[in-house]
């Protein structure tokens, strides 16, 4: 039976079988099987969906990546999470779209360090003339920048 049932998740699909995890274990959280959890780590399953949702806004089209949707709270080096998996599907978005790898934070892993960072500051030198504006952190100006592309 085992057997069977991993020739069967190996079918469905790397992309499929976060879905499917997360469905299992919904439904047997539901059945009252298992208990429902929350954890603050970054989910490695997350890393491989990155969005895309134009949002228009003040005369402006917003991209998001599904995996927050703030545009004013910091984040910076050292943290993870959804907001940190945010900020680097939308820096792969952007160095795929202009075809340029310094945009890239060479991996969604929820991890805000050196090459997100790096990334970022290489981003914001696109969106901002101010040398001061290039602190590799995602802020209220920031933000924005990776969402529009508001390059000078």
């Amino acid at each position: 039976m085992v057997k069977d049932s991993s020739k069967a998740i190996l079918k469905v699909g790397v992309g499929r079988l976060a879905a499917l995890v997360a469905s299992v274990a919904l439904g047997a959280s539901l059945l009252g099987l298992a208990p429902a959890t929350a954890t603050a780590a970054p989910d490695p399953s997350v890393a491989a969906t990155c969005g895309q949702s134009w949002k228009y806004s003040d005369g402006m089209y917003y991209l998001y990546t599904g995996h927050s949707d703030t545009n004013t709270i910091n984040t910076e080096r050292g943290q993870t999470g959804s907001r940190v998996f945010e900020v680097q599907c939308l820096l792969t978005y952007w160095a795929n779209r202009v075809g340029d790898s310094k945009y890239s934070p060479k991996g969604v892993d929820g991890s805000f360090g050196a090459n997100t960072e790096n990334a970022v500051i290489n981003a914001q030198k696109a969106c901002f003339s101010d040398s001061s504006q290039w602190d590799g952190e995602v802020g209220t100006k920031t933000w924005p920048c990776l969402r529009r592309w508001s390059t000078k």
